[in-house]
């Protein structure tokens, strides 16, 4: 065996649950896929064979581990998933019972997307149908010919064991086929299914599956799937064959998961980061030839997620402390930390410039945009955290020492935007990163930055809308309404800031004064 990563990463055994506990509604819909099977073979002729449904994948492991799962797969030995979703919803319809709509998402073979998936809601839970299936490959072409396959074909197929487990709906058992699911999950073990380079040549996004589940469960990898990753014919492939918006799904869920500093070790162990973090040729890029070691330097990616995680979860009065408790929109743990770990991630590349499209733009954005296909909401953040953690950090030493007035710290909060927290957070990781600075001197520094954002009343300075509105402002001061408003309505903004009791009347009057 191998470590995941962590050398203080110990392989414990796992207490698995006896038997699979169903849920009120998961029973209900058991029971009624059931009655879905009976209604089909009896409209067959009687030598035809019968359905038999499982529940697939992460759902039972979950179910194993004592964890809630609201992922079910069906998985269908000789039917389509399409055809069955169709059966299901006729059966709800005879029986008066809401049906919804469904989706089906095609296979595409070429981009290592084997099989075609049907999604609809049954009893308010979504449930995907796919059918078993088995590869044969040609000796002439990597895409196989699918076709249905049996229980056992379609678990050894899967990405990793733990993974391919079933549960049977109509003996109400896990099935184990590939012998070894049951032990590796209680043993805290990823490993293939079969010989891990077939299966990472197969679809290799199985290795950034393997690094996910690694880490969120913080299990082992088996020496033999480890050796596997390091190959470099895998690495082409995953460039190659793979979509980058399924790079990105993974990446997504890895910073988002419970462990995202064990998800990045691993990416680097492993030599994966160029692979996921993909830039544009080197002959794009615009910076200087310290930007660029430092973009070579991804070990720092590393090193800024620690520093993250560590100010996120300090406790007294640091920043991650009074982060916590701000009222809504920064109480989304889950959305801040996936933020945070992706400007973290991207970290080696925050001062390179790249050129797009006769456009300079930061290389950070053409990752996120093109090497891992995510939104430009993404974008923003990312962006905005690499941008602004110097000025904050010029900012708190001026709250630190008495020196900050509250109009420039308003216009800060201002020109940040609704994600200033998570900003916050990342200005003190990157001055611990870059400057050596101890937990204690950067919880002093950047919680009197946030005490004195929440104390003045600026914590949604962002959204403050003006005392006096463009065309008020034009109208007091004989002007049409056009680009030279804008300059007044800054002055505005900042006489709201310098005077946070000041009246309407009083604006326009200063206004009238000549500002």
């Amino acid at each position: 065996m191998t470590s995941s990563g962590s050398s203080s990463l110990a392989n414990k055994g796992r207490t698995l649950a006896e038997t699979i506990q169903l849920t009120d509604t998961e029973r209900e819909i058991c029971e009624l896929l059931v009655g879905v099977v009976e209604d089909i073979h009896q409209g067959k002729q009687a030598s035809q064979p019968k359905l038999e449904l499982r529940i697939a994948g992460g759902w039972v492991r979950d179910k194993l581990l004592g964890l809630e799962s609201h992922d079910i797969d069906i998985a269908i030995d000789h039917m389509s998933g399409y055809e069955l979703a169709q059966h299901v919803n006729r059966y709800l319809s005879e029986r008066g019972q809401a049906v919804s709509s469904i989706a089906k998402i095609s296979q595409n073979p070429e981009r290592s997307k084997h099989l075609e998936t049907a999604t609809t809601s049954v009893l308010g839970q979504l449930v995907d149908f796919v059918n078993l299936r088995s590869e044969i490959y040609n000796a002439n072409s990597r895409i196989p010919e699918i076709a249905f396959g049996t229980a056992e074909e379609d678990a050894q197929r899967r990405d990793i064991t733990i993974n391919a487990l079933f549960y049977n709906i109509h003996t109400r058992q896990v099935e184990d086929y590939t012998g070894r699911g049951m032990e590796d999950l209680r043993q805290g073990v990823v490993r293939t299914p079969l010989e891990p380079f077939k299966t990472f040549s197969d679809d290799p996004l199985r290795v950034l599956r393997v690094v996910r589940f690694a880490s969120r469960f913080e299990y082992l990898i088996d020496e033999e799937t480890a050796a596997a990753i390091m190959r470099p014919e895998i690495r082409r492939d995953l460039d190659a064959k793979i979509s980058r918006e399924r790079v990105g799904v993974e990446l997504e869920k890895m910073a988002g998961g419970p462990h995202p500093l064990l998800s990045i070790q691993l990416i680097l162990r492993f030599g994966l980061y160029e692979s996921i973090f993909r830039t544009p040729p080197r002959d794009q890029w615009m910076c200087s030839e310290q930007a660029a070691a430092e973009a070579r330097d991804t070990a720092a990616a590393e090193a800024a997620t620690r520093c993250v995680l560590r100010v996120l979860g300090d406790g007294g009065s640091g920043p991650g402390a009074l982060m916590r408790s701000l009222p809504a929109p920064w109480q989304g743990a889950a959305a801040m930390q996936r933020a945070l770990m992706l400007g973290a991630y991207l970290y080696p590349y925050r001062n390179v410039q790249a050129n797009d499209k006769k456009k300079t733009v930061a290389l950070a954005h053409l990752v996120i945009r093109d090497g891992v296909k995510l939104s430009h909401a993404d974008v923003e953040t990312t962006l905005e955290l690499h941008r602004f953690a110097t000025e904050i950090a010029s900012m708190a030493d001026a709250c630190v020492g008495g020196r900050a007035d509250r109009r420039a710290l308003g216009l800060q909060i201002r020109s940040i935007g609704a994600r200033w927290p998570q900003c916050v957070v990342f200005a003190a990781a990157a001055e611990e990163l870059c400057a050596g600075a101890t937990s204690s001197a950067l919880a002093e520094k950047y919680g009197a930055y946030v005490r004195r954002v929440v104390d003045d009343g600026l914590a949604d300075a962002y959204a403050m809308k003006h005392v006096v509105d463009g065309t008020a402002a034009a109208r007091i001061l004989g002007l049409r309404p056009g680009p030279a408003i804008r300059g007044v309505l800054d002055r505005v903004m900042e006489w709201q800031l310098e005077h946070p009791q000041g009246t309407r009347e009083e604006c326009e009057a200063y206004l009238r004064e000549g500002m």
